[in-house]
């Protein structure tokens, strides 16, 4: 059996997580972080874009059921994190699918459309292990280069980070979809 480069990459992401659970009273935040320069009241917004196959049903206005096929869709999350006194709370919100290639992140020339209708879906406090996970992706993610901008099939998981009026876009190595990996609470 062949092992990629993604799959020793998934092995890495999901020690250093469980190394860091065990290591919670010790947790510091990486001066290099952005979490590392938050005041009470500050936020920080993480959007992430990534694709996954999936098959889509419609129903018109007329009630006409549309069963789609198979294809890659391109997903964007939305995820703001606020400093409380004590810790941080987080409001998610999804984007509707779009079909791949989806071009909403066009490098840190980057603003919010309202046509791209995020709809906050579930809000929360962060526990420390969901902080790790924001944390952990800020640090593995790399630098998006100008022909990575865009979602294509050579840059299919991305994150740009906000912070006030800086803003950092990474490429994301591998699977990894924060939405996947915290603890959303249920609907």
């Amino acid at each position: 059996m062949k092992f990629t480069k993604q799959f020793y990459s998934i092995i890495f992401f999901s020690l250093s997580m469980m190394i860091s659970s065990q290591n919670a009273a010790s947790f510091q935040i990486p001066k290099n972080s952005v979490f590392s320069n938050l005041k009470t009241k500050d936020s920080v917004v993480f959007y992430q874009c990534h694709v996954e196959t999936a098959k889509q049903e419609l129903t018109t206005s007329s009630g006409q059921h549309i069963q789609g096929e198979e294809q890659p869709y391109s997903i964007t999350e939305k995820y703001v994190i606020k400093k409380q006194n004590q810790g941080y709370t987080l409001n998610y919100s999804q984007a509707s699918l779009t079909v791949f290639p989806n071009k909403k992140f066009t490098g840190l020339k980057f603003k919010e459309k309202s046509y791209w209708k995020f709809n906050q879906t579930k809000k929360s406090e962060l526990s420390e292990t969901d902080l790790r996970v924001f944390v952990a992706l800020e640090q593995k993610g790399r630098d998006a280069i100008v022909y990575d901008y865009a979602i294509t099939k050579y840059s299919k998981n991305q994150i740009i980070i906000r912070y006030t009026d800086d803003y950092k876009q990474l490429l994301i190595d591998g699977e990894y979809v924060i939405s996947k990996l915290i603890k959303l609470p249920q609907d």
